[in-house]
């Protein structure tokens, strides 16, 4: 039976090749702007992704390559032990296995798209072999099983349900990453013309890496980035519409806990047996030799058995996993030219999670709390979060909620929308969709972090926002936090009277609530805030260190105040005292301990910290020797459009569009990132060849 299993392999593996030598390029051509972006034309779709697979390799080969080859379960045998707990996680929960499957799913000239691309990648690693890491070239060759492999350890394994959760002794679910969306209507809009915002903030490194790109043909002209490896766009706009997403507070992985009994466990009165899978994880040593693990993977009829530890089997299951045509639908998203194209593609719900915000010439505006959101007969949010009986039928959801049962806004009296990584009752305020109106498990009860009401703030308090105006508000680095609370704080430092209270007072008093780079008093206040409320975990509107708590008459001014004025003024003195002692002065500008690093680039840097509600988000990661911060992870790609005839846009990816060695686009985007600039989109073929770095044509 073995050998039938790989002949039967090596038959698939033979015909997929042969399928993908076949295919022909002709009449594409790819124009490089001076930025590293990709303005990709072709005479039909095949062609177009073909050449976007090479884009792709020429500006991150290596990436490509590592992310691949991960998604197969075999990084740890390509690249050493650094990477046997992703391929764990990956074979546990059969992802490539899974991929096969999905790829014989694909409709027919949908496959092909994907063996364009792949045939792609595999072409430029073989036309510039010299431009690739040799070790990287153990992944090779590529093919479309790949492409869907990766895609699905990314959403379904990295955002759905990542390892991290477990790893956290199951902590409450939650988004560890953000983003920020807005669209605005006609009727707020200066110029009458819909306005769109796309603002993803991820960690700038590794699969969390986007990549800006044009396509076209004759069946899609639209502009946008992709997450890195996926062979469409996953945020885009064309002449008419587009859309951005947000990670949203959705509830996709459940962890249940079995009761072991008899070699099997217990399930509604009676004793089931696993199923079982074996594997063999190869992990290359220092010396090239190859360690094996045997892996056993139990299944119970929730799902693979992801813990057996502390006396506690633990399974999961997780939504999406028979949803095969993701990128269809993005591909679809990316060309609808109204709200009704998107909303017929979105309908589809193959994207297991995600925030939807959609806007087009047309007026309209529309937001989806879109995603495979399981049917379940009892509890709430909290109840879910944690761990879940399974030993009875009663908490093993078998369905999923269809398209009419989920949260959406189309076109609401206050002409606009926005999303901040919140449940979907604040899309817009008032509001329109009301917890109670929903199942009490489909999202937290409402709330309003203080990046949710800085933004809700800047859209409320202008009723006619200009496309400049649209910018500058995203950019915006006030922090909600100090306006609610430094009044309180100065009245009480100046009350406890010591030099050290009256010194950090002034520093205070003098800063101007801003995280500009050269903002004094805002590292001060940060190093307050991280004492005051431990891991910014006390910032929430219900939380007790404020005076004044929220209130939904007075939803962007409140929670405010200090309700222990004391305890934080004991905070500041001793953040007073470790400023001093490390940077010898307590008005240390922003951007001198916030820089915006990449290799030898090195500038000051602005935006601040999310919980602390700033817009332009960045999160400061783990200092270095220096005492300086570099973001864990923050503003990536911006793109502010107007629907206007012709479009208006302008762009920033913050860390450029290559992460090849040597490319000069790993780093040429990081001086507008500090200056707070944008740069135009060129969307004409005229303006993009006016723009012109270089020029690849297929022949």
């Amino acid at each position: 039976m073995k050998r039938i299993t790989l002949l039967w392999c090596g038959l698939i593996a033979f015909f997929s090749a042969e399928s993908q030598s076949r295919l022909s390029y002709k009449q594409v051509e790819i124009l490089w702007d001076t930025w590293g972006v990709p303005h990709i034309y072709a005479k039909n779709d095949e062609s177009l992704f073909y050449a976007y697979g090479w884009a792709q390799t020429r500006n991150h080969g290596d990436l490509l390559l590592h992310l691949y080859g991960q998604a197969r379960g075999k990084g740890a045998e390509y690249w050493g032990e650094k990477y046997a707990e992703a391929d764990r996680w990956v074979i546990t929960n059969g992802v490539y296995e899974r991929a096969e499957g999905w790829l014989k799913a694909q409709k027919p000239a949908f496959r092909t798209k994907l063996e364009a691309f792949a045939k792609g990648v595999n072409d430029y690693c073989a036309q510039h072999p010299d431009q690739i890491d040799p070790a990287a070239k153990a992944a090779l060759p590529i093919t479309a099983v790949d492409l869907l492999a990766h895609m699905q350890r990314i959403t379904h394994f990295v955002f759905v349900a990542p390892l991290s959760r477990l790893n956290a002794a199951l902590s409450p679910k939650g988004a560890d990453n953000g983003s920020n969306a807005w669209a605005v209507a006609p009727q707020k809009s200066a110029s009458g013309n819909t306005l769109l915002l796309t603002n993803p903030h991820l960690p700038w490194a590794d699969y969390y890496l986007y990549f800006e790109a044009q396509l076209v043909s004759p069946n899609i002209n639209a502009y946008g980035i992709a997450r890195m490896g996926f062979p469409i766009l996953t945020m885009a706009f064309n002449e008419n519409a587009g859309y951005a997403q947000t990670v949203n507070t959705h509830d996709g992985q459940d962890f249940y806990e079995l009761k072991p009994v008899d070699g099997g466990y217990a399930f509604d009165g009676r004793v089931k047996r696993f199923t079982s899978r074996e594997h063999t994880l190869k992990i290359r040593q220092t010396d090239g030799s190859l360690k094996e693990e045997k892996m056993v993977i139990r299944h119970s009829v929730h799902g693979p058995v992801v813990s057996d530890k502390g006396g506690k089997t633990i399974a999961m299951r997780v939504v999406g996993l028979d949803q095969p045509a993701m990128f269809e639908q993005y591909w679809d998203m990316a060309r609808a030219k109204n709200v009704t194209e998107f909303q017929a593609a979105v309908s589809r719900l193959q994207l297991p999670m995600y925030t939807l915000m959609f806007a087009d010439n047309a007026g309209n505006i529309f937001n989806l709390f879109n995603g495979q959101v399981p049917v379940r007969s009892q509890g709430d949010w909290n109840y879910w979060s944690g761990l879940v009986r399974g030993d009875t039928s009663a908490t093993l959801w078998t369905q999923t909620h269809p398209y009419k049962d989920l949260p959406k806004v189309l076109n609401p009296p206050t002409g606009w929308l926005q999303n901040t990584n919140e449940p979907p009752w604040t899309t817009t305020w008032p509001m329109v969709n009301k917890a109670a109106d929903f199942p009490p498990y489909m999202a937290p009860v409402p709330n309003m972090s203080m990046r949710t009401q800085r933004s809700i703030k800047m859209l409320m308090e202008d009723d006619k926002i200009s496309l400049d105006e649209f910018i500058t508000y995203k950019l915006s680095t006030r922090m909600e936090l100090a306006d609610r609370i430094v009044d309180d704080l100065l009245v009480a430092a100046k009350k406890e009277g010591s030099p050290e209270a009256k010194e950090a007072a002034e520093v205070l008093a003098a800063w101007d609530h801003n995280t500009d780079t050269d903002s004094k008093g805002a590292f001060l206040f940060d190093r307050f805030v991280r004492l005051w409320a431990p891991g910014l975990t006390g910032l929430g509107t219900a939380s007790s260190r404020f005076a004044k708590p929220w209130d939904y008459n007075d939803p962007v001014n409140t929670p405010s105040g200090l309700a222990d004025p004391q305890a934080a003024v004991k905070a500041l003195l001793t953040a007073t005292k470790e400023v001093k002692q490390k940077y010898g002065r307590l008005d240390v500008p922003w951007g001198e301990v916030l820089r915006f690093r990449i290799g030898k680039v090195d500038l000051p840097g602005n935006g601040g910290p999310g919980p602390m509600g700033v817009f332009r988000t960045m999160t400061l990661g783990t200092p270095g020797a220096d005492g300086t911060f570099t973001p864990a992870h923050g503003d990536t790609y911006v793109a502010a459009i107007e629907f206007s005839k012709p479009l208006k846009a302008m762009v920033l990816t913050s860390y450029g569009n290559a992460s090849q060695p040597g490319s000069k686009h790993r780093t040429d985007q990081l001086p507008l990132l500090s200056q707070k600039k944008m740069r135009p989109v060129w969307f004409q073929r005229a303006e993009a060849e006016k723009n012109l770095q270089e020029k690849t044509v297929f022949k």
